[in-house]
């Protein structure tokens, strides 16, 4: 099934993908901090691994949204939330579905994702 995305829409899922990457490196970050800490709850770092991890659900949604994946793609996300492993999984198919789409309509996509701006 080919989808064909507008200059507005490839821009969105540039924007999104760049936030989705920004919210793995926070999520990924207060989750280090935390192995590396023992679990202890030091000060704000509990509500921190929160925090970031809102930021990932909300990145992923919006990014998953942009790219007009069905309901079960949804579905699969939220279950993979559970077991780290598969979270992992998905999150390399949605940020390959994410390059792939960006490089067919020819946007050049670096180490952070493309930039939106670029997208004429």
């Amino acid at each position: 099934m080919s989808k064909t995305f507008s200059r507005a829409e490839l821009q969105e899922i540039a924007k999104y993908n760049r936030l989705f990457l920004w919210s793995i490196l926070v999520m990924l970050t207060t989750r280090l901090a935390r192995l590396f800490l023992g679990h202890q709850n030091i000060g704000l770092l509990p509500y921190l691994d929160g925090l970031a991890s809102i930021f990932y659900l909300v990145a992923l949604y919006k990014l998953v949204r942009s790219l007009k994946l069905s309901l079960a793609w949804m579905v699969l996300f939220v279950i993979s939330l559970f077991v780290d492993v598969l979270s992992l999984l998905i999150m390399l198919v949605i940020q390959d579905k994410a390059v792939k789409t960006l490089k067919s309509a020819g946007v050049k996509v670096g180490f952070m994702g493309a930039d939106p701006d670029s997208i004429k």
